[in-house]
Parts: structure tokens; C-alpha cells; sequence
């Protein structure tokens, strides 16, 4: 199937706060790093909030502004998958 540029949604922006950042940064490099997860290195936020969506209760997934919810599916899979050194 051919798709032209306007087939695509673009950049996506958030207004994160610093503490935010830090979160969703951590979490991108921990899924981007997995070398089982072909999908998630190519795709780690996508492949974040998926995992994030099939794990989370639905009492867990907090409603409200994007960077929240963004941040809080961060938190939750660094938690589930980040090992002490």
C-alpha cells in the first residue's frame, strides 16, 4: 500500500517537566537497549505504551494530561524491567 506524507500524523510533542524527562528518557533507553525486542529498539515508545497498555490495570492508567500518563507508563515499565547494577 502506498502512504504520501500526509498518510502520517508527524512529530508529536509534550511539555514534560524535568523530573518527567529524566523518567521517559530512562525508559526509552532501557526498551531501546532490549535485545529481545526487535520491535521496542526500533520503536521504544510505542513499544512502551503497548507493554504498558496489556500490563497496566486500568485502575493504574491515571486520566488526564498526556505528559502524565506518558510519564506514569515510563515509570511503571522501568519498574518492571530496569536490573540494579
Amino acid at each position: 500500500m502506498d502512504m504520501d506524507d500526509d498518510d502520517f500524523m508527524g512529530p508529536v510533542g509534550f511539555d514534560l517537566s524535568p523530573d518527567q524527562r529524566d523518567i521517559v528518557s530512562r525508559a526509552i533507553s532501557l526498551a531501546a537497549s532490549r535485545k529481545d525486542d526487535a520491535f521496542g529498539a526500533t520503536n521504544p515508545l510505542i513499544a512502551i505504551m503497548q507493554w504498558w497498555e496489556t500490563n497496566a490495570t486500568a485502575a493504574a492508567r491515571p486520566r488526564g494530561a498526556p505528559e502524565a500518563i506518558l510519564a506514569e507508563a515510563c515509570r511503571a515499565f522501568v519498574a518492571a524491567h530496569d536490573k540494579p547494577a
